[in-house]
């Protein structure tokens, strides 16, 4: 589902227009319109696979039995090296949306995602319950800035950016535009963060699709126990595991 903002905002416009000159636009279908539009935009903000604002990666086109693993909010102090060891144990690897602040205070973990042949990805500095609402300026900063501290620490510069809560607005477009980065979603969520760990491994059998991006999360306590299970059956499912690029056939960092 792909929704143009201009489009809606001129249809809304027009209808009001057509009502109001018609003198058929009564208070309550001027307000039903204006509630209308206001859900439009909202749900096209926390929904990131409509595409709503600005374009992002959620799914790969690949019709074969491939998908692509992603971690967001590290590197985690322990979990992280523990999921790194069970992903080299399976000859797999995945792509981690990382934390400035996270890199900045486990670098040495952050550079062992690099020599494990994974990708790091950009998730912005503070991961910040308001990011959504810092102004395009902030939010390039925090997206400078993450990169900045990944060079530093892994000399690589990511150009792929998963939006914190995978919310988009106007302002992120403009700071991604400005950043040159690639803003990248998912299509398949497991809920790690907040379902119990039998129903996150049942919702992951149930759910998976060729071509999925499978967002994870590497804070997450039974992290390991959840990935194990999900690689042992996928497998057995006959899928195979590839690098988020190859996916997406793009690139991960800059030349």
């Amino acid at each position: 589902m792909k929704f143009k903002v201009n489009i809606v905002t001129f249809v809304t416009l027009t209808l009001l227009l057509i009502g109001w000159f018609l003198n058929m636009a009564s208070i309550y279908i001027l307000f039903a319109v204006a509630v209308i539009y206001v859900i439009i935009n909202i749900m096209g903000s926390i929904k990131i696979e409509w595409n709503y604002f600005l374009f992002s990666h959620c799914k790969g086109e690949s019709s074969l039995k491939e998908i692509a693993l992603t971690f967001d909010d590290g590197p985690h102090p322990s979990v992280t090296p523990d999921l790194l060891k069970l992903l080299a144990k399976y000859n797999v690897n995945a792509t981690f949306f990382c934390l400035g602040k996270n890199v900045e205070s486990y670098p040495e973990i952050a550079r062992s995602i690099i020599n494990n042949n994974n990708i790091i990805g950009n998730h912005s500095y503070f991961h910040s319950y308001y990011f959504d609402l810092l102004s395009s300026s902030q939010m390039e900063k925090e997206i400078t800035q993450t990169n900045a501290i990944i060079y530093k620490n892994c000399k690589i510069k990511p150009k792929l950016f998963r939006p914190p809560y995978g919310v988009t607005n106007p302002m992120l477009k403009k700071a991604i535009e400005k950043s040159g980065l690639k803003s990248i979603g998912w299509s398949l969520r497991s809920f790690d963060t907040s379902k119990s760990t039998e129903l996150v491994k049942k919702r992951l059998k149930k759910n998976t699709k060729p071509g999925d991006i499978v967002l994870l999360h590497d804070t997450v306590d039974d992290a390991i126990a959840i990935i194990e299970d999900y690689l042992i059956w996928l497998k057995d499912a006959g899928y195979k595991i590839v690098s988020l690029d190859q996916l997406l056939k793009i690139k991960s960092y800059e030349d």
